[in-house]
This record gives structure tokens, C-alpha cells and sequence, in this order.
């Protein structure tokens, strides 16, 4: 105690050199007239000096007794009475108690009370940063401090929470999360760590300072988390009914687009209530819009777009028919009255999901024909798309040159002024038309057409932007992020070569990076470079050509540069490209700057990507040499490494002690993002355990696990969720996805969160019930595979989930619009699948109602919907529903001929439609003849050739189908599908 003493002492003394302006902000805000001071607050002034000293170490040491005289004491006439309780709140304020270190005391003097709270949870001192909290409370300073508060614990909770766990004072933490919970994710994660079966949640002491909804949201998560539905529910509605009563009497337009109840029965499906409410909700407004100011006319038909929207969505889901079809003509009525464009597009986009894809269209042409027409092309409406981009179809060989020259016309006409403005970068009306027409000449197998678009208006003198002194932005670069979105990637690598290095585009390198993903600008930058300096006799051209190729890492690009990849490896393992920044050569070539450093993660995808760990291990041993703590972990956990060298528990403890030292660093390094190294420490620690059989340990640890995983951020849950998932914790993960999935579902802004998480969810699932990797198979004779109900009930979830994370970006402006094709379609299908994955020999007639209103809306999507038809066809036959599987397949093929007359060239088209009435055994007459016209357009495909030899087999021609599929080999030797066809069609032949 006499170093406490002592320190108390030298305190004291400097004191009253402290200015007004250095204490004031941590006294209360109250009125400033003392209340009666006690004895005690006398002895601060007593005319012994030992007396003071003691006195202030007794109310120093003793909060709890002492606390209420020292607030008191602040505001005290006597200055040296204030002075030194104000040093006794200050101490408090930081965290400064009797048991403090004094190495730790010297730290938290020296910082304000918000650094003083991060040093306290770095040194794991829990019960000192909550005094700090609650001195905050009631300080000019607290909304500050606890903001400041809330951001350090969502990125570094992991290391608290097992820094707790070590001293056993897990306690003490949740006692800090009950002040410091500033939002509903924090009360999550202390709610994860106090939750027990049959418990009611409560909200953290902290939870008196939010806001009414951010109470009731969080009480409802937690409710819903412990399957409580009902009481979730009930809080909904109390929120929702005192919210109305609030807004009665205002100005305010009653919105329930964020409406709690509504998003409590969303995530429990009660899609019916949904329904039912929100078309009595549309109606009402509809006959509001009929008196009012034009203000509020419009207010009330943008609100009866959005409840019909959500009557239509409800009543989908629910069943209901009558609401769905009333909830269409709603939509769907043709108002001359406007409404507010993001309403127009809430109110395409809900039809289009729904299957009203014409509609749609007719509704989007009014907003955007060039949206309108992306929607028309990507559900299979080629000609339609083309006339709204207002090209016609007969015409693309005899008016291109035409509409090219119109389109680079008005393009170099757009006068100089403009071009080097602020304005907005995107080229005129005609060019983006072109643009568009490129891709439907590229998905109707016209590509001379859309080569001939590429290259004509990736000519370097058409200027989209101008910009002095900058990079401009040119028409090329819109040519390569429409073709990004393509299959054409060597394209887009030739019309992004450069004649000479100075040319290189930083953006045409961004661009190109798409197409090679997860490829990096700076990957591709330093590729080239590296080619010039080792080969300076090779053209521009070629040097980037041959880097795009490396980077993009297919098959054939792995064979044919297997030896730059030897020689860049040596390079950066001999350390040589530690002096690449001082290669300095002529001006016109490239050099290097330290932003053109690849990132230690980009190696480790390209030498992956190129089969060569070893270069891999090389790298991040260099990295792990130099005090890299992510690569010294990679390194013990390599699965490459022999057992003599096998890591040990002591391995990664050290990496945890050196992750965890010196708590005061935190102040010097912002917020640190190294959390996640330490869950996967102990994850592998976890691992190693089970590994060797210490089963006690191994508890210890996934008990550690568990409480880690009980953090506030959600992206670190959601990488926690997948590191567990990896190890095969499935169950953890599955609770954190779960907590994920409701947090971000009661979020008040409409984004596309959910459906993200959803899709990781979605992905995760499919992941746990996937038991083995399925074998390459014969795709001639392959059928769904059949799933235990478990595993379809787990599915079902998963995709409840992406459906309803998909439902909530209607209203989100950053979608494009071709996804709204797209994800419906997948949501669809993966809805129709599970219903033949079961294995059963016949549906109900409930399946069958769902079936046929799956697959109808799946050809309305999509009317030549091969995806569907190759597989789900045969099992709907196998499952009793015959007539319907049979119409639905000629539909399909009749939508087929039908686009190939219109488009004669379109080889996968053809192929497609032949393959998909073969694998039905149907409309063989038919298939042959489109196999026939696939095969004459493109005979080098082995893949064509084999869906012609698969028709005659059936067709009983099997000697001229063994003669194609052994052709085809010799092409392709690598289709292990076509050894399977070969045997397959020689036991046909010994079977006659």
C-alpha cells in the first residue's frame, strides 16, 4: 500500500495546478449549491495533512461507500475539498483502483477516460472499466465515450472474452456489457452469455438511454431466439399500437414499412395476418387518395403501391389466391395518375418476381427501355428487348454499320466543355444502346456482330470523360464492364492491351480484375511489370496478355505458364523482389510504387490457384519471420506439415501472448482487427485437442469457443460461423447464423443485409447436409438425389430465409434490375427441388398444387427454362404427373424452335433445347433436328456432339453414336462424361 500511498501523496500535491477546464467535464450536471457536507467532507480539509491523504485514500479505496460524499464533495466551496474529490472521481473515471498496477496507473493517467476504458479491457481489468462506465454515466462526455466504447467491443470482444474466461472473471465482463450496451447487438452478445432454458430475457441497465424501438427490437430478437413467438408478438404489437397513439394528432404519415409486428410475422411466416392486413391497409389509402392536397394524394397512392406490394408478397407465400390475383390487378391497373418513381419501380419489380414478367416490362419501358429491354433479353423475350432498344431483328447484318456510326457520331459530339466537367461519366443514349446490343448479339450466338460492337467502340479516341492531368475515361472502358458480365474474357483481355506500357489504364487493369477475381489491380499491374523486365523483346501486347492469362488461372493457363510461375515464385522466395521498387528504367516502361505491392493474401490465391502450395508456404513462412501473426498461426495449422513437426498447445499459446500484451498499444494502433486471430487460435487448439483424445481440454476450450462467438459485430460472427462450420462445430455456427439472420431482419433500414447473410446462410446449409462430394456421373442418366426429411426440413429453412431476404431489396435502389430475374428463378427452384428430393413414390395433392404453381411461374420467368426441365422433369414424371410434366416439355421445346427461327445462329440455344428433350426421352424428332443445326454452326464442340450421339442412342442409331462420342473424345480426352457415354452405348449395343 505504500506505493498507492505514496502515489496518493505526489497526486495530491499537484492537484491544485490542475486547471477548472481540465476537471470540469467530469462533474455532474447539476445545480451547483452543495448539499449539507457530511463529517467526512470536513476531514478533507483538516488542518493535518495525513489526515487529508487518509481521508482521500479511504473515499478513493471504498467506491461504494464513498461515492455519493464525493459527487458532493465536487461541488464543495472549499477548493481543496473539490480539488481532491474531483481527483478521487478522476481516478474512478479512469479506472485508477487501489489493486491497479502501478504500471498500468502510470498508462491510464496519462489518457482521457474513453482511451482509459479501451486500456482496462485490453489488460482484462472488467471491474475497473465498469466503474468507469457508471463514472461516465451523467457526464457531458458519456454519449462519446460510449459510442467510442461500443466500437472497440465489436472489434476486439474475442480476446476480452477468453481473457475472461483465463481469469475467471467472465462475471465481471457481463457486469461491464450491462452499462456498456449501447445498441441491441451488444445486448445480443450479453444476453448469448446469460441466456439459460426457460429464461426470460431482460435488457442490459444501459437500455434506459435508447430509443422506445430499439428496446422493443431487442426484446423480440431475444424472445424470438428462444422460440418464444408469442410474446415476441405481443411486444410487436404494444410498440406498434403506442407508436400509432404517438402520431395521432401530427403531421406525420403512419408508415408501416418498418412496422415491428410486421417484421415479427415475416421472420414466423404468419404470411396470411400479412396479407390480410395489408390489403385492407391499400384499400383504405386508395380512398384517401381521393381528397386531400395534391401532396398527400400522392402520398396515400405511393403507400397503397407499397401495402399492395406486401399484399402480394404475403398472399404468395400464404396460399391465398383471391389476395394474390387482387393484389396483381391492383398493381397492374393502369392509373394515369403518377406516382413517385421509387414506387414505379416497387411496383415492376413486385410483378416481375411474381411471374407478370410482360407486365413488368410495359410498366419499366416507361422509366428505362434500356432496363426494360435487360429484363426482356434475360428472360428469353430477345426480340422484345431488341425493339425497345430500337433495333429490329432482321436488320442486325444490314443497319449495324448504321447504328454503330450514329452511335460514335453523337459520341464525338458531345462538345469539350462537357467532357472535362464534374458532370456525371456515362456516354450518350446511342453508345449505351450499342452497348446493349452487344450483349444480346453475344447471347444469340451472333458474336461477329457483337466483336464487331466491341472493337468499334473501344476505338481510344472516343472520350466519355475527359479529365486534364488524369486518366480519362473512355468508351473502351465501358465496352470492358459490359463484357465483364460475359464469358468473353480474352475479349476483354485484347481490347485492354495496350500499345505501349505509358497506355496502361488503371482502370482498364480495375476492369479487367473482374474477369480474374479475386485477382487485384495491383496483382495484374505487378505481373506485367515482372513480364517486361523478364522478357523486354516481347511486345506490350503480349506481356499483358500472357499476365491476364497467369491471373486468370484456367486449366490451359496453368499448362501453358507453369514456368513463369516457377520463376516468380523464386523470385519473391530468394528475396530479389525486396529491391523491385529501386528497378528504375526508361520512362515509357513500367515501374513499381509501394501501392503496387501485391497483397500477401493475393500470392497465396495465385500459387493456390496454380497447384503450388509449396510457393505458398514459402511466402508466408517469409511473413511469419517477420513478425506476422496471422502467417505465424497459417504456419501451425499448415496441413502440409510433417508430424515430426507437429505444432504443440504451447505454439499457439505464444501466438495469444504476444496477441495480448501490452494493453496500452491498443492506444497507438487505432481500432486493431486482429480479433479473429485470436478465436482461431484457440479454434485450433480446440482441433489439436480433439485430435488427441483430451476430451477435458477439448471442453474447456469449446466452451471458450462459445463465448467468444458471442460477439456484438455480425460481420465477426458470420466468420466465426464459417471457421466453426469448418471444424465441424455445425451447431455453434448454426446458433450464431441464426442470431445473424433475426438482428439484421430487425434492422430499420430496408437493405440488402439480409440477403446477404441469407445467402451465406443458404450456403452454410447446404454445406452441413451435404454429407460426401457427389461423383462425376453420367449427366445423360442423372436424377436428383433423394434427401432424408431432415435434411430437406433444414433446407426449407435456409431457403425461407433467402426468400425473405430477397422480399426486402424491392425497395433498395442498388440492385440491378436483371437480378430480379435471376434470384427469383433460383429461390424458385430450389423450392421446387426440395419437394421431388423427397424420397417418396407419390406427392400429395397439396405437393402437386405447389409443384404446378412453382413450375408455372418458373416458364413464365423463363419460357425456354432448360435448367429446370433437364432434371426436375423426369423425377415430376417418376412422380405420377405425367400429362403436366409432358406439356410443360413441350412448351419448352416449342419456345425453342420458336427463338431459333427468330435466331437462327444461337448454337447453345439449339443445343440447350435438344439436350433437355432428350434427357425426357421426348420430342426426339425435334431434339434431332436441333442437335443437328448446334453441331453444324459449332462441329468442333465435343459437348454438341455428344447431346446429337445421346438422340440417335435413343433413337436406336447407336453404332453412329459410338462414332461421335469417340470423335469427341480425341477433342476433349478430359470429359470423363464421355468415357461413361462409350460404355454406356456399347452395353446398348450388346443388349440388342
Amino acid at each position: 500500500m505504500s506505493t498507492k500511498l505514496a502515489f496518493a501523496i505526489v497526486a495530491g500535491c499537484f492537484i491544485a495546478c490542475m486547471t477548472p477546464v481540465q476537471l470540469a467535464w467530469s462533474v455532474d450536471q447539476e445545480p451547483s449549491t452543495p448539499d449539507m457536507p457530511s463529517p467526512q467532507t470536513e476531514m478533507l480539509a483538516a488542518s493535518e495533512f495525513d489526515d487529508r491523504v487518509q481521508t482521500t485514500l479511504r473515499w478513493w479505496s471504498d467506491r461504494d461507500q464513498w461515492r455519493s460524499d464525493v459527487i458532493q464533495a465536487t461541488r464543495h466551496p472549499d477548493p481543496e475539498i473539490a480539488d481532491r474529490a474531483r481527483w478521487v472521481q478522476s481516478q474512478w473515471q479512469r479506472g485508477i483502483l487501489t489493486d491497479t498496477p502501478t504500471k498500468l496507473v502510470n498508462v491510464l493517467a496519462k489518457v482521457t477516460p474513453a482511451e482509459a476504458i479501451e486500456v482496462l479491457l485490453e489488460a482484462g481489468r472488467f471491474n475497473a472499466a465498469t466503474v468507469a462506465i457508471e463514472e461516465a454515466s451523467g457526464t457531458i462526455e458519456y454519449e462519446a465515450i460510449l459510442a467510442r466504447v461500443s466500437l472497440v467491443v465489436e472489434s476486439r470482444y474475442p480476446i476480452y472474452a477468453r481473457i475472461a474466461i483465463l481469469q475467471d472473471s467472465l462475471p465481471d465482463l457481463i457486469a461491464f456489457l450491462n452499462l456498456a450496451s449501447a445498441n441491441k447487438k451488444m445486448a445480443l452478445c450479453r444476453d448469448d452469455l446469460i441466456r439459460r432454458p426457460g429464461d426470460s430475457p431482460t435488457l442490459p441497465a444501459s437500455a434506459e438511454n435508447w430509443r422506445e424501438d430499439q428496446r422493443a427490437e431487442a426484446l423480440c430478437v431475444m424472445h424470438l431466439l428462444r422460440g418464444n413467438h408469442d410474446a415476441a408478438t405481443e411486444i410487436a404489437q404494444q410498440h406498434d399500437e403506442l407508436a400509432q397513439q404517438n402520431l395521432a394528432g401530427t403531421d406525420e404519415t403512419n408508415s408501416s414499412r418498418h412496422s415491428l409486428n410486421r417484421v415479427v410475422r415475416m421472420v414466423i411466416s404468419d404470411w396470411n395476418a400479412i396479407a390480410e392486413e395489408s390489403s385492407q391497409a391499400a384499400k383504405r389509402l386508395e380512398q384517401s387518395a381521393q381528397k386531400g392536397t395534391p401532396v398527400s394524394k400522392l402520398n396515400a397512392r405511393d403507400e397503397a403501391i407499397r401495402h399492395w406490394s406486401d399484399t402480394l408478397i404475403a398472399a404468395t407465400r400464404s396460399g391465398n389466391t383471391s389476395l394474390r390475383q387482387e393484389a396483381i390487378q391492383a398493381l397492374t391497373r393502369d392509373n394515369s395518375k403518377s406516382l413517385s418513381p421509387s414506387y414505379e419501380t416497387l411496383r415492376w419489380r413486385s410483378l416481375l418476381i411474381h411471374g407478370e414478367v410482360d407486365t413488368a416490362i410495359d410498366i419499366l419501358e416507361k422509366q428505362s427501355p434500356r432496363e426494360a429491354a435487360s429484363v426482356a433479353i434475360k428472360t428469353s423475350r430477345h426480340a422484345r428487348g431488341l425493339q425497345l432498344l430500337g433495333f429490329d431483328a432482321e436488320q442486325l447484318d444490314t443497319h449495324l454499320e448504321q447504328w454503330l456510326d450514329e452511335a460514335i457520331g453523337q459520341q464525338r459530339s458531345v462538345p469539350e466543355k462537357e467532357l472535362t466537367s464534374g458532370s456525371d461519366v456515362a456516354p450518350q443514349d446511342k453508345v449505351l444502346d450499342c452497348l446493349a446490343l452487344m450483349r444480346v448479339a453475344i447471347d444469340v450466338g451472333r458474336n461477329d456482330i457483337a466483336y464487331r460492337i466491341a472493337t468499334q467502340l473501344s476505338d481510344s479516341r472516343l472520350y466519355v470523360k475527359a479529365s486534364p492531368g488524369r486518366e480519362s475515361v473512355l468508351t473502351r472502358h465501358f465496352v470492358l464492364a459490359t463484357l465483364a458480365a460475359t464469358a468473353k474474357t480474352d475479349w476483354i483481355f485484347e481490347l485492354a492491351a495496350p500499345e505501349k506500357p505509358s497506355l496502361l489504364s488503371r482502370l482498364s487493369l480495375r476492369l479487367v480484375s473482374r474477369v480474374v477475381d479475386p485477382t487485384s489491380e495491383e496483382l495484374l499491374y505487378y505481373l506485367n511489370w515482372f513480364l517486361f523486365q523478364h522478357r523486354p523483346d516481347w511486345s506490350t501486347e503480349q506481356c499483358f496478355l500472357t499476365a491476364c492469362e497467369i491471373a486468370r488461372a484456367e486449366p490451359k493457363d496453368v499448362r501453358r505458364h507453369r514456368e513463369w510461375i516457377d520463376l516468380l515464385g523464386e523470385h519473391l522466395r530468394s528475396g530479389e523482389s525486396e529491391s523491385d521498387l529501386q528497378l528504375r528504367t526508361k520512362v515509357d516502361e513500367y515501374t513499381l510504387s509501394e501501392s503496387d505491392i501485391p497483397s500477401s493474401e493475393q500470392w497465396k490465391l495465385l500459387f493456390e490457384a496454380h497447384g503450388r502450395p509449396d510457393l505458398v508456404r514459402a511466402i508466408v513462412r517469409g511473413q511469419a519471420n517477420n513478425g506476422d501473426l496471422q502467417a505465424q498461426l497459417n504456419l501451425l495449422t499448415d496441413r502440409h506439415r510433417d508430424e515430426w513437426h507437429a505444432p504443440t498447445p504451447e505454439d499457439f499459446e505464444s501466438i495469444w501472448q504476444e496477441l495480448t500484451s501490452e494493453p496500452q498499444t491498443v492506444l497507438n494502433s487505432g481500432l486493431r482487427d486482429d480479433a479473429m486471430i485470436g478465436f482461431e487460435i484457440v479454434l485450433q487448439q480446440f482441433l489439436f485437442a480433439q485430435r488427441d483424445g483430451d476430451q477435458p481440454l477439448a471442453d474447456q476450450l469449446g466452451e471458450q469457443l462459445r463465448v467468444m462467438a458471442a460477439s456484438p459485430s455480425t460481420d465477426m460472427r458470420q466468420k466465426m460461423a464459417d471457421a466453426l462450420a469448418g471444424a465441424g462445430m455445425w451447431d455453434l455456427a448454426e446458433d450464431l447464423y441464426q442470431s445473424l439472420l433475426l438482428v439484421t431482419a430487425f434492422e430499420s433500414d430496408e437493405t440488402l443485409a439480409l440477403m446477404d447473410i441469407a445467402r451465406a446462410y443458404n450456403r452454410f446449409v447446404l454445406r452441413r447436409t451435404t454429407a460426401t462430394s457427389p461423383d462425376e456421373g453420367n449427366a445423360a442418366e442423372a436424377e436428383l438425389e433423394r434427401l432424408p426429411s431432415t435434411v430437406i426440413e433444414k433446407r426449407q429453412r435456409a431457403i425461407c430465409w433467402y426468400d425473405l431476404g430477397f422480399a426486402g431489396t424491392l425497395a433498395a435502389s442498388d440492385y440491378q434490375e436483371i437480378n430480379y430475374v435471376t434470384l427469383p428463378q433460383l429461390i424458385l427452384r430450389n423450392q421446387l427441388e426440395l419437394i421431388l428430393q423427397s424420397d417418396q413414390q407419390q406427392l400429395t395433392s397439396e405437393e402437386q398444387q405447389e409443384v404446378k404453381r412453382l413450375f408455372e411461374l418458373l416458364l413464365r420467368l423463363e419460357p425456354i427454362d432448360i435448367h429446370s426441365a433437364e432434371l426436375m422433369l423426369p423425377r415430376i414424371k417418376q412422380l405420377g404427373m405425367t400429362e403436366l410434366a409432358d406439356e410443360w416439355l413441350n412448351r419448352i421445346v416449342d419456345a425453342g424452335q420458336q427463338h431459333m427461327r427468330q435466331f437462327p445462329l444461337d448454337a447453345t440455344a439449339a443445343n440447350n433445347v435438344a439436350w433437355c428433350a432428350v434427357r425426357n426421352h421426348s420430342r426426339l424428332d425435334d431434339a434431332l433436328d436441333l442437335s443437328r443445326q448446334a453441331v453444324a454452326m459449332e462441329p468442333d464442340s465435343a459437348v454438341y456432339r455428344d447431346t446429337l450421339a445421346e438422340i440417335l442412342a435413343q433413337r436406336g442409331e447407336i453404332t453412329q453414336a459410338l462414332q461421335l462420342e469417340r470423335t469427341s473424345l480425341l477433342d476433349d480426352p478430359g470429359q470423363w462424361h464421355l468415357h461413361l457415354q462409350i460404355d454406356r452405348f456399347e452395353s446398348m449395343k450388346q443388349a440388342e
